[in-house]
């Protein structure tokens, strides 16, 4: 009997909670934390009194910041040490509770291997599958400020945990904070959502400068059902993440491969505007940072890029072209007349330049010089003059340091002599 009544019980805690994640509304600043989210079982870890479950209402009467977070973000794991450092200074006073989708099997790896290990002071919820509900997000990581009246006070990034914020809701003051609102990348970037979805969107563009909290930096590519890309989108990025993709399909289109190594920076006077710059504690400066979308007809897929790069030297502070130059590089030559290279088959790998030994099995030239090209070490264009046309096989030592390389090459009768020759450069400048 006693056994009906537990499995009874477990059959009515289950349907509650499988109708509370069916119900579950978001909330937004200004608004009330439902009775039944304060009351909801939470599984927690790390926990300093060894409990294995919370509810919101142990920490009720005081402010609470919910900080969402994932074993995989960097910044999320770096902004630890801070959170546990405001939680010790301000004691009881406030509660500090992270949460995570993920499982108990990946959080329990997490804590006991690797960076995770030095982390074990930071109470979270894991396998949550409700307050993300209550609190939507598309990015991590998201900190909901709840007041001690039990109201949601902002959505922020963690760059707002600071102890004059956490004071001023304590004294019950409205703190100076930024509020993160996450956009859907979807959709194309702030398109009002009473656009219709089946209306032909003939032409999109966006260009901001200045970091948005909503998005992640990163881009996405629209493509139609033919796999034709009549979208570009870079949010949150330095101008090069904008650039970079124009340059590889226009290269491309003109049958040569686009590297770092292909590009001229024209008497720039602050160069290092063009990539992400660190900021000293963590995480990177935000003026530099750019969001761009550009939507064509499917009609004109083929002049996206050209559309791209006329909205750079348009709109951002630099000129942006391709031209013919005379420049130093390297060129890859055969030194024998014996084939020592001739692939013999097999399934293609190429594991160039990370692995030691690299290998090249049953690929073109072509694509050993695509992964040289890539390494910031290797600062001149390396070109192909082997005028070798079949697929290769080659093992190489220590593939990253130049001089090492070039004896390693001679194995095969290969070498990289330096050669001056005209070559398409990425050339970028001041406007």
């Amino acid at each position: 009997m006693n056994l009906n009544i537990l499995v009874k019980a477990i059959l009515c805690l289950y349907l509650s909670m499988l109708l509370h994640t069916v119900c579950a509304q978001p909330l937004k600043p200004g608004d009330a934390i439902p009775d039944r989210v304060w009351h909801l079982p939470l599984t927690v870890v790390n926990h300093p009194a060894s409990k294995s479950s919370v509810t919101l209402n142990d920490f009720k009467g005081k402010p609470i910041l919910l900080d969402f977070w994932a074993t995989w973000c960097g910044s999320c794991i770096t902004g630890f040490p801070k959170i546990n450092t405001l939680q010790r200074k301000f004691g009881n006073r406030v509660t500090i509770l992270s949460v995570t989708y993920e499982d108990a099997a990946v959080i329990q790896r997490f804590f006991t291997e690797k960076v995770g290990k030095h982390h074990t002071y930071i109470q979270t919820v894991i396998n949550d599958t409700v307050l993300k509900q209550h609190f939507p997000h598309t990015g991590v990581p998201h900190i909901v400020w709840i007041d001690a009246a039990g109201k949601v006070i902002n959505t922020t990034l963690s760059d707002e945990l600071t102890e004059q914020n956490i004071t001023a809701i304590i004294e019950n003051k409205k703190p100076e904070m930024a509020t993160k609102k996450d956009v859907s990348r979807k959709r194309p970037l702030f398109l009002s959502e009473d656009f219709p979805e089946d209306l032909p969107l003939l032409h999109y563009t966006i260009f901001f400068n200045g970091y948005y909290p909503g998005l992640p930096s990163g881009n996405k590519i629209r493509k139609n059902k033919a796999g034709k890309v009549y979208g570009r989108q870079v949010t949150n990025s330095p101008i090069m993440s904008l650039i970079y993709p124009v340059a590889y399909e226009l290269f491309q289109q003109n049958g040569e491969s686009f590297s770092n190594n292909r590009t001229v920076l024209n008497n720039l006077k602050q160069p290092e505007l063009l990539n992400l710059i660190p900021k000293k504690g963590g995480g990177y400066e935000s003026g530099n940072l750019y969001s761009y979308e550009l939507v064509v007809p499917e009609n004109k897929t083929d002049s996206l890029y050209h559309y791209m790069l006329a909205d750079i030297n348009k709109y951002s502070p630099y000129k942006v072209w391709i031209e013919k130059r005379p420049v130093k590089c390297l060129a890859l030559i055969r030194t024998s007349d014996i084939d020592k290279i001739k692939s013999k088959g097999g399934s293609a790998q190429n594991t160039f330049p990370y692995q030691s030994p690299s290998v090249v099995i049953n690929q073109p030239v072509a694509n050993l010089l695509l992964k040289l090209n890539d390494q910031p070490a290797f600062r001149l264009p390396i070109i192909d003059e082997t005028a070798y046309s079949g697929n290769i096989d080659i093992t190489i030592n220590n593939a990253r340091d130049i001089s090492n390389l070039k004896k390693e090459l001679q194995r095969y009768g290969l070498d990289l002599v330096e050669v001056e020759r005209e070559l398409n450069m990425l050339v970028i400048s001041d406007y």
